[in-house]
């Protein structure tokens, strides 16, 4: 039976590659759908957020669910990654971006994201600006000030900050070189979209 060994291991490897190649080749929709669970969670967040009625308990719910998912999300992501690498198409480059970008609790699978990140910038296949944030993300996670200003904080529903950047001006240079408004119009635009109106209108707009 021995002499059968290399032969059975070998057929189970070419198999497993197999499968592998399979997975890879649709790593993109399974990473479309990862962030599209990301979204559905920040977006029902961020509807509870902008009522003056809902209630701790809700929130905590949301929360619960909503650090399940990540959680989730980050253990695939990174799987898909390691087996298959970075997407080699732009759809699929933003949805690992996007759960890259979430991944608070893992800095350094975000460290690695980024580096994969910019060697796909710098391929062609992966958007300048997503780098930006991710950069950002990084930056505000280690405590340091941020490169392009993409990174608020909002405590609560009327309360949203900007976190610190090197240089206001140099910072509106790299944005404008990757495709982002001014640090001016995308703060009112933050302001805008996940403030409520009575705090925008007459509110705390620390």
């Amino acid at each position: 039976m021995k002499k059968y060994t290399g032969l059975i291991c070998l057929f189970m490897l070419c198999c497993h590659v197999s499968a592998q190649a399979g997975d890879c080749e649709a790593i993109g929709a399974r990473l479309n759908a990862l962030a599209s669970a990301d979204q559905q969670i920040r977006q029902e967040w961020e509807i509870l957020m902008q009522d003056a009625a809902s209630t701790p308990r809700a929130r905590d719910a949301v929360q619960q669910r909503w650090r399940a998912i990540d959680s989730a999300n980050l253990k695939e992501v990174k799987t898909l990654i390691a087996a298959c690498g970075w997407p080699a198409d732009q759809a699929g480059s933003h949805s690992a971006w996007l759960l890259a970008q979430h991944a608070d609790s893992d800095l350094a699978f975000q460290h690695r994201a980024k580096d994969l990140l910019e060697a796909a910038v710098k391929a062609g296949t992966a958007a300048a600006r997503d780098l930006a944030y991710l950069a950002d993300r990084i930056a505000a996670n280690e405590g340091r000030p941020q490169e392009y200003g993409t990174q608020f904080t909002q405590t609560d529903r009327c309360h949203m900050t900007m976190l610190p950047v090197d240089d206001v001006q140099r910072a509106n240079a790299r944005r404008l070189a990757v495709g982002l408004p001014s640090l001016e119009a995308y703060e009112a635009e933050g302001r805008r979209r996940f403030m409520p109106a009575d705090c925008r209108d007459g509110g705390d707009r620390s």
